[in-house]
């Protein structure tokens, strides 16, 4: 039996700066190194996040007050009922947004960050939170030509432009920033050359 505490890794970022497709490549290095990986996202797919996802074609119906407490609650179920669990049984958790998202996209809507920041304090820290930086013009274009999406009622251009002013304010000593400009290996490597150093061998299933 392992006795370490496993890793909690966030991927944080606008809408199309890749961070999605770089947590899919760090699932897949962990796993051929024989690391027990969770991989994960916020909105969950529970009956919280299904609410959440609703609002992305009609946010309207929402007061920013209810989709925060949307918010907070699908979070407060995701880590009682799988980050923590995972992190106790010594598994390398890879989450796909956390509650610094939720900071960034309800502080473009108004909140105060560190009202936010206190309202998510239940919420286990990151042992790091990988934040993806690109020009905006270049994540749009990734949305709506990279991924032939639409943009839904959060990627608006002033939106977004909003949400990743207080990304860049955000100063939590687990935030590291990577530029996502680069290819996707390069940006993968950089996310091994931060991650890495965490992962201690113990965590390492037994052969």
């Amino acid at each position: 039996m392992r006795n370490s505490r496993g890793i909690l890794i966030v991927f944080e970022g606008t809408d199309g700066t890749g961070k999605s497709t770089q947590l899919a490549l760090l699932a897949d290095y962990l796993q051929s190194r024989n690391y027990p990986v969770v991989t994960t996202r916020e909105p969950t797919t529970g009956p919280y996040g299904q609410k959440i996802r609703d609002l992305y074609v009609k946010r309207d119906t929402c007061s920013p007050s209810e989709e925060l407490e949307l918010f907070l609650a699908d979070r407060k179920e995701h880590v009682d009922t799988l980050i923590n669990p995972s992190l106790a049984e010594g598994k390398i958790v890879l989450c796909d947004r956390y509650f610094l998202s939720t900071v960034a996209y309800q502080g473009a809507l108004g909140f105060d960050v560190e009202e936010l920041l206190s309202r998510n304090s239940f919420a286990t820290p990151p042992d790091i939170a990988l934040l993806f930086y690109i020009p905006l013009e270049t994540a749009l274009q990734r949305i709506t030509v990279g991924r032939g999406d639409m943009l839904n009622d959060f990627e608006k251009s002033e939106n977004l432009s909003k949400v990743a002013a207080i990304f860049d304010s955000l100063s939590e000593n687990y935030i590291k920033r990577i530029n996502a400009e680069g290819s996707i290996q390069q940006v993968h490597l950089t996310v091994l050359s931060l991650v890495l150093p965490l992962i201690p061998d113990s965590l390492k299933l037994q052969a």
